[in-house]
């Protein structure tokens, strides 16, 4: 622990040194200037659109332009996928109903106290824990969701980026049969509709039903993406040390941390759930009443 305390940033961290500050804002196309131009020009082309009610916030607008390297046109595309792709989650979420107990009980991510060497945080997905005969697909979907939103909220999270990691460990024909070309299209286009720079996917434990998924995954991820996909196979998690530390990953993975020490992102539910639901308001004035009566998780 002392030596990860030493040689890697931790998770709750949310700056870094002025030099390393420097080099990561130069990666974006972010300084002063196109900071103040960027979110000058954004504000006022979202202000003039007649059907949406956007979100003008700084922290959000940053969030979007930094994942476009402060290229305001590419920014105010994501924005309106962004939309777009809310008005379908709330279509799909309409039915959903968990209660606060129930939300809180998954236990299905987890992040390490302990970011890469390249400062993005590393979140550990169980996606072989689910039972499905007690959470829905969306019910799961959610979940993910309010995760990433949270992830969001942090700054350093949004300039470096973050590395899932996804184990797949108890994965059999029962998760097989919830995952539809469709539910698995939807789960896909949210990741990737989210302002968050994502700068690795390592799947582990994937047993051999496991490819039915990755095919029908596959063809949606952009090129980028598919780059910073890595398989592990069984090797004694040598394939994955040589990316991913052993000196941020919990002992089950051939790690030096003990499960204790890993961060719980949904132990403050209702208040991510809260955040989560005030992002949905903003969109197109046509399905605001949707969004806007959207409730997923009750006490």
């Amino acid at each position: 622990m002392d030596c990860c305390r030493n040689e890697h940033l931790p998770f709750e961290a949310e700056e870094l040194d002025e030099s390393s500050m420097r080099e990561i804002r130069k990666e974006v196309g972010e300084s002063e200037e196109s900071r103040t131009r960027c979110l000058q020009i954004l504000r006022k082309d979202l202000q003039s659109l007649d059907n949406i009610q956007p979100c003008l916030e700084e922290d959000f607008l940053l969030q979007v332009l930094r994942t476009s390297k402060f290229d305001p046109a590419k920014a105010m595309q994501k924005i309106l996928r962004f939309y777009q792709h809310q008005d379908k989650l709330a279509e799909t979420f309409k039915t959903c109903s968990m209660s606060l107990e129930k939300a809180g009980s998954l236990n299905h991510v987890w992040i390490s106290p302990y970011r890469l060497e390249n400062h993005t945080a590393l979140v550990i997905a169980l996606g072989g824990k689910v039972d499905y005969s007690m959470y829905s697909f969306e019910d799961r979907l959610y979940l993910d969701l309010i995760t990433v939103s949270e992830l969001m909220r942090n700054p350093l999270n949004a300039l470096c980026g973050v590395t899932f990691m996804v184990d797949y460990k108890g994965f059999g024909m029962r998760t097989l049969f919830e995952h539809t070309p469709g539910r698995v299209k939807i789960f896909v286009e949210s990741l990737l509709g989210s302002p968050l720079r994502f700068k690795g996917f390592h799947i582990v434990n994937h047993p051999p039903v496991f490819s039915v998924i990755f095919n029908m995954a596959y063809p949606l991820l952009p090129k980028k993406i598919r780059d910073r996909l890595f398989l592990h196979p069984n090797d004694n998690w040598k394939s994955l040390h040589s990316l991913v530390p052993a000196d941020i990953l919990p002992e089950q993975y051939g790690g030096k941390l003990k499960q204790s020490s890993m961060i719980n992102p949904l132990e403050d539910i209702a208040e991510l759930d809260k955040h989560y639901l005030k992002q949905m308001q903003f969109g197109s004035l046509k399905n605001r009443h949707l969004r806007q009566s959207m409730t997923v998780i009750s006490a």
